[in-house]
């Protein structure tokens, strides 16, 4: 339960810095450098997710 209360945290942090940069004066560049972080981020705990779902339709299979 910890793990799914960090993982959606770093979820609500990342939508609040999406919507500050969509909002904000920045160049171009800069949130072309914004999503691109975004994305690492996201693509991390897309993998994590992922896995979690894995090991547990493992667990179901077992």
């Amino acid at each position: 339960m910890q793990d799914y209360f960090l993982e959606s945290l770093k979820l609500q942090r990342i939508d609040f810095f999406l919507k500050l940069v969509a909002a904000s004066e920045c160049s171009d560049e800069e949130k072309g450098l914004a999503l691109q972080w975004v994305s690492e981020l996201t693509d991390e705990l897309m993998a994590k997710i992922r896995s979690h779902k894995y090991n547990r339709s493992m667990d179901v299979i077992s």
